[in-house]
């Protein structure tokens, strides 16, 4: 397998409303703020990670609260309790402008790039609430992969031993604190780009974030160059 080819994205990079919609969330202005909202310090992060790889970087930022763009279709989180009871056309139609348009995006750059060099990697950069409910997650970093693609698994693996050699404090955790193969937008392009298609989902603690829309560049470079190490030998099986 040639080695694939980088592309970078962020779900959930702000919590802009649209004008349209505003009034759903009125008074919601705290919600809107919360891991609910958005994922706080992903957005900063995927930018920091696109510059130091020299990578494309495809992003939405309107509110998750309006239609989840890491939720399928038909998905029972896609739509939240603001939006879930407006009618099944205007829902259509918050798909159609809102949902659809950073799902098309992402699938066709990753098919141009695999078309071009024959395999992509997509790095998904999301974030974490450390404390849900009253449960803390005692992690720093997940690497999200579906393990019954072998591919994924060896960097993964990879990428996870090679941060613990360069950041020994960092938490770095595989499939946690959610599993890789549950619904995504990566889970969804593995079933339509195929093996080729290699989708890893960075998840990162919101605490590592002070700012929530600003990132340490000691770790968006540390993650970069680990990554690379991770993916520049032969990926296969």
């Amino acid at each position: 397998m040639p080695e694939p080819a980088l592309l970078l994205t962020c779900e959930h990079g702000g919590n802009q409303v649209p004008a349209r919609y505003r009034s759903l969330f009125a008074g919601q202005e705290a919600l809107l703020a919360s891991h609910r909202g958005w994922d706080p310090g992903a957005l900063a992060l995927a930018r920091l990670l696109a510059k130091e790889l020299d990578a494309p970087l495809l992003t939405c930022e309107t509110t998750r609260l309006l239609a989840d763009p890491n939720r399928s279709r038909g998905h029972r989180a896609l739509f939240s309790e603001f939006t879930l009871p407006l009618p099944r056309a205007e829902r259509q139609a918050i798909l159609d402008t809102h949902w659809q348009p950073h799902r098309q995006a992402v699938q066709h750059a990753a098919a141009d790039l695999l078309a071009r060099h024959g395999a992509v990697l997509h790095l998904a950069v999301h974030s974490f609430t450390p404390v849900l409910g009253d449960r803390e997650r005692a992690m720093d970093l997940g690497l999200l992969y579906d393990p019954a693609r072998p591919r994924e698994a060896k960097l993964a693996k990879a990428w996870q031993a090679i941060l613990h050699d360069a950041a020994p404090d960092l938490r770095v955790r595989r499939n946690a604190p959610y599993r890789g193969a549950a619904d995504g937008l990566a889970t969804a392009l593995r079933r339509i780009l195929g093996s080729a298609y290699l989708g890893i989902e960075l998840e990162a603690s919101q605490g590592l974030f002070p700012n929530p829309h600003a990132a340490p560049r000691d770790l968006a470079r540390t993650l970069a160059d680990t990554l690379r190490e991770a993916g520049s030998g032969p990926l296969a099986p």
